[in-house]
Parts: structure tokens; C-alpha cells; sequence
């Protein structure tokens, strides 16, 4: 029997991913069944943290009254940081109207307000905790710092010169939290002058939620013009995302978007 006029699809298969000659797709479309699934590429690790942080966020402005942040525990709450964040992962996935334009087009996030990943400390330089940070180590020689840096997973990037009298130090939460409660903790610190949260002034892009009930209504928000003290124009694009993780567009608003702007999205809608 000459075996090269034998069809063998499962030999055939095999050979073609070897080779790079076909995408990945179920051994059962290449045989003859069902139709091979459009491929969807992952998020990536540093976009799945973008929408992590922009999740903490936005549960902390829900349980913060009049923006207090400063009463809320360091922890956001767990529960409602994994819903808004696997709604803000469904809207990335979705295919509706407006959801690749936000997502993937302008690359909208939440304006940084609340800190949630970074503060900055200045203190004087005769402290006596201070040493250890004046050798290059990234701890201190206070307890009470090293504690709070390990509880909260807290880690000093850097140790400047602030001026003759003072240094300063640079703090990352490795993991998003409160910062604004952890900034009381070090103001009471002897020999900490000041603690900045590093909140940025002006106005920017923000993403804005609310809940529906049976899910979330999250609204996507392009912010342009003047933007120093707030941008005064601003354009809209609303989503409703359900438990089930069901993804429904509910419209776009606003302002209309520059020029630049639509010849962006015309141009994303040509790929």
C-alpha cells in the first residue's frame, strides 16, 4: 500500500502547526466538525494591573463620603474590588459598539484620585531611624516602619536629598490599597515632616461607576480641552455589564470628540 496517498488529517494537523502553517484552532474543525473559534489574544499582565488599579479605586470613591478616603480602612474592600474589575475585564473582551474604542483605542483608566500605589515622605535627616536609609538599604531602623512597610507590602524605591536639613523617600505598594489612611500612620512618625500622596492637580480621563441593581453601569469618560483646573469638554461612553458578566452598550454622549480624534477612530475602523 503506498502510504503518501493515505490522508491522514491527524498526521496533517500536527504537521501544520510544526510548521507554522496554520493558526491554533480544535482538531475537530481541521477534521471536518465544528467551525474553529475566532482566536482572542489575552490581556496582558500589565493591562490586567492597569484595570486592577483603576477597580480599587472606584470601590474606594463608592465607600468614601464626601471623598474621605482617609476614613476608609487601608484594604479596599475585596468583594466589590473582583466585581468591578472582572466588569471592567468584560468590557475590554466585548466586541459591542464603543468597547474597543475606549479599551483599546484611547485607553481610558481612571484619573489617579485616590492614591493607590505611591507616596512620598520628607524627613530630616537627623533621624535617628534614618541611618540604615543613608547606607542604601530600602528598610529603616524604626520598627514601627519596617512593620508597616512588610503588613502592607510597601517598598522604598528611593532616598534623596531634599535639602540640607531634610531627606525624602519614595514609597510603591507592590499591590494597589489606600494610601490616604497609611499617610496618617507616618505623619506620626518622629522626624516626618511631610507626607505627600503625589496627587496629580488638573483634570484628565476617569472612568465613573454606578451600581444597576444587578450589575454596573460604567461610563468611560474622553476628557480634552483646557485641563488645569478641569477639562470642559468631555465625551461619554456608557456600558452595563450584569453578574453574569454580559456586556451592553448604552450609548455614547458628550462633547464632540477633536478632529485628531475621529481620524483615530476612522482609522481603527479601517483595521
Amino acid at each position: 500500500m503506498n502510504m503518501r496517498n493515505i490522508y491522514n488529517p491527524i498526521f496533517t494537523l500536527v504537521l501544520m502547526i510544526l510548521c507554522g502553517l496554520a493558526p491554533m484552532a480544535s482538531a475537530t474543525s481541521l477534521l471536518g466538525g465544528e467551525q474553529p473559534m475566532e482566536a482572542v489574544a489575552p490581556i496582558s499582565k500589565y493591562v490586567q494591573k492597569k484595570y486592577y488599579k483603576d477597580a480599587v479605586r472606584l470601590a474606594l470613591r463608592l465607600n468614601a463620603e464626601n471623598k474621605n478616603f482617609h476614613a476608609l480602612d487601608v484594604d479596599a474592600s475585596e468583594g466589590l474590588v473582583e466585581s468591578i474589575y472582572s466588569s471592567l475585564l468584560a468590557i475590554h473582551e466585548s466586541k459591542v459598539t464603543g468597547a474597543e474604542e475606549v479599551t483599546k483605542l484611547h485607553k481610558v483608566h481612571t484619573f489617579p484620585t485616590p492614591s493607590v500605589d505611591r507616596f512620598f515622605i520628607v524627613y530630616e535627616k537627623k533621624a535617628s531611624w534614618a541611618k540604615p536609609l543613608r547606607m542604601g538599604d530600602n528598610k529603616t531602623g524604626s520598627e514601627k516602619i519596617n512593620k508597616l512597610l512588610e503588613k502592607y507590602g510597601l517598598v522604598i524605591d528611593r532616598n534623596s536629598e531634599w535639602d540640607e536639613e531634610h531627606n525624602s523617600i519614595h514609597v510603591r505598594a507592590t499591590e494597589p490599597l489606600n494610601i490616604a489612611p497609611l499617610a496618617n500612620d507616618f505623619k506620626k512618625i518622629d522626624g516626618v515632616v511631610l507626607v505627600d500622596l503625589l496627587q496629580p492637580d488638573g483634570d484628565g480621563n476617569d472612568i465613573e461607576i454606578k451600581s444597576t441593581g444587578d450589575g454596573w453601569q460604567i461610563d468611560f469618560v474622553l476628557k480634552f480641552g483646557s485641563c488645569i483646573d478641569g477639562c470642559n469638554q468631555r465625551h461619554f461612553w456608557s456600558f452595563e455589564v450584569n453578574n453574569d458578566g454580559d456586556v451592553i452598550f448604552l450609548g455614547e454622549f458628550g462633547d464632540e470628540l477633536p478632529e485628531w480624534m475621529r481620524e483615530d477612530r476612522q482609522l481603527a475602523e479601517r483595521f
